[in-house]
């Protein structure tokens, strides 16, 4: 099994910046294909995180909008740094094995390229 870790914001449902505020949030049009799949996940046993730039006053709300859209999810974390200029991209290390994926839209299956990537020298 897996876990996915998967932003909110733009991946299940339209993005919402912070600064619009949790009531905002609260009436984000959801992404219906997305939580479908994300759902299946779940289903078939891997471990869902959703992991958002939402702060802490968002949570209630983000919570909220989980259980009205029927969304399954195993863990929420908050605070994620926010991608605003001049930082435009996420690197993710850690010592266990991790596959990145950018979400383009659309959840589909996965299926394995060749692609170049950054390494540590060694």
């Amino acid at each position: 099994m897996k876990i996915f870790i998967i932003d909110i914001d733009g991946t299940i449902c339209e993005n919402i910046p912070n600064e619009l505020g949790a009531e905002r949030m609260r009436h984000a049009k959801p992404f219906n294909d997305s939580i479908k799949a994300i759902n299946n996940l779940y289903d078939a046993g891997n471990y869902i995180c959703f992991f958002t730039a939402r702060t802490d006053e968002h949570e209630e709300a983000t919570r909220d909008w989980l259980k009205k859209h029927a969304v399954k999810y195993h863990q929420l974390i908050l605070n994620k740094p926010r991608k605003l200029p001049p930082y435009v991209e996420y690197h993710f290390i850690d010592d266990a094995h991790v596959k990145a994926t950018t979400f383009k839209g659309k959840f589909s299956n996965f299926v394995k390229k060749n692609v170049e990537v950054e390494v540590f020298e060694e």
